[in-house]
């Protein structure tokens, strides 16, 4: 994986595994529980990050931005209603067709000509958006660890230092 935008989204999964996995840990309750915060629950934050996740996918795939909010919101109250174990394995397709669709070279370089609500257009590539969704992804979950703080429980370290770290030991291991 020497590709940076395939290494940069193979630590967003790994961040998303350690979240997952830390809440299979919690009592049940804590996925839904609601408090104040930027989203009311747990389960909010991670259908967001899923949504968004799959709309830009499907952007890179080549629909319109407005094609992937609509998709967004028709999905939105279905995906908020899915379990832990429902949701976690939603992040884990999801993740794996990121990984195909990174994996062909020709779709790094794609251009992207991106029509945001307000009419004005956005020139970019699929490999300056990776880090954003990546970027987005870590700022949810540092969501969720406030959130848990706040109901009383620690949460888990997904720095990306501490996922090089751990996969150099990995590698050097083999």
């Amino acid at each position: 994986m020497a590709q940076l935008e395939l290494q940069m989204y193979d630590y967003n999964e790994w961040a998303n595994r350690q979240i997952f996995n830390r809440l299979r840990e919690l009592p049940k309750d804590v996925y839904r529980r609601e408090v104040q915060s930027v989203f009311s629950s747990v389960s909010h934050i991670l259908a967001h990050v899923y949504l968004s996740d799959l709309g830009w996918i499907e952007v890179f795939s080549g629909k319109s931005m407005n094609d992937s909010l609509m998709l967004q919101e028709q999905l939105k109250e279905e995906t908020v209603s899915k379990e832990i174990e429902e949701m976690e394995t939603m992040f884990l397709k999801l993740s794996e067709r990121y990984k195909l669709f990174l994996s062909k070279m020709e779709n790094i370089d794609k251009s992207l000509v991106i029509e945001n609500p307000n009419g004005d257009l956005m020139e970019t590539s699929v490999f300056e958006q990776v880090p954003h969704v990546v970027n987005h992804g870590t700022y949810h979950r540092g969501n969720i660890t406030a959130m848990l703080r706040q109901m009383g429980y620690a949460s888990v370290p997904t720095d990306y230092g501490l996922y090089l770290y751990l996969k150099q030991m990995e590698n050097n291991q083999e």
